[in-house]
């Protein structure tokens, strides 16, 4: 069984999951502008101005003034089809009929949410090809749960490839069950017939955390996503300040 060092702590793990934006590439770089842009468009489609800018942001967790993702927020943890969800209803209570709002959702939040990463949102966090490439040469197996689209997500990972690295990717629109449901982690170990006793789930956000714990899997925070050091301090098992931290011992 592998024997990775994490942090100072060395231990048995057969399989490493991670999440993916703001763990593996910069969460701020890809979705707090996005959403704003989103927002703006909806605000011209519908007259709304800066109040209604303001009613979106702040009902998917987004602090547009300080460009802060709110880390318990949708626009953090939900998949795109709860997110999209989150903007009709904000839409509604602005105003809008429930059709209308549900079509304006649908043509400026949805595609923009579900797009592709463009080179310049790609922000790697770390030399990935280097740190996942010892952990599978170690005989270590990788696996990949995020609330991301399936398509954008394989996309992000063959324009950055290391999609080889990965031995199962779980995603927000797969069938089965989604982040962050404890599910999913023992999907995960049971997909790599792997315990859960060897299983660490690597991620930025308390909802990453909180999956493992109620999963009965080792959790990692990782610094510099989503969630403080000081709300991942209250959840994690280890705090890293990124994925470099988990190395093969010796």
């Amino acid at each position: 069984m592998p024997l990775l060092h994490i942090a100072g702590t060395t231990a048995q793990v057969d399989l490493v999951v991670f999440d993916k934006d703001g763990t593996l590439i910069d969460f701020h770089r890809v979705w707090g502008p996005r959403m704003m842009r989103a927002a703006v468009a909806l605000a011209a489609a519908t007259g709304g101005g800066s109040e209604l800018i303001g009613h979106l942001c702040w009902s998917v967790g987004y602090d547009h003034e300080q460009a802060l993702v709110l880390d318990q927020g949708p626009l953090a943890t939900a998949p795109h089809d709860q997110l999209e969800s989150v903007v009709v209803t904000a839409l509604f209570q602005s105003g809008q009929p429930w059709d209308r709002a549900r079509a304006l959702a649908r043509e400026y939040l949805t595609p923009l949410m579900t797009a592709e990463l463009s080179a310049a949102e790609i922000a790697p966090r770390v030399d990935l090809h280097q740190i996942l490439a010892a952990l599978t040469h170690s005989g270590t197996r990788l696996a990949i749960a995020t609330t991301d689209c399936r398509r954008a997500t394989e996309k992000l990972l063959d324009q950055l490839e290391i999609a080889g690295y990965f031995n199962t990717v779980l995603c927000g629109d797969d069938p089965g069950p989604v982040k962050p449901d404890p599910a999913v982690l023992t999907t995960l170990a049971r997909h790599q017939d792997v315990n859960l006793r060897q299983v660490i789930m690597v991620g930025d956000s308390i909802s990453d955390l909180a999956m493992a714990h109620s999963a009965g899997v080792t959790s990692i925070g990782v610094r510099g996503g989503v969630g403080s050091e000081c709300e991942l301090s209250a959840h994690a098992d280890i705090l890293i300040d990124d994925i470099g931290a988990i190395r093969p011992a010796g």
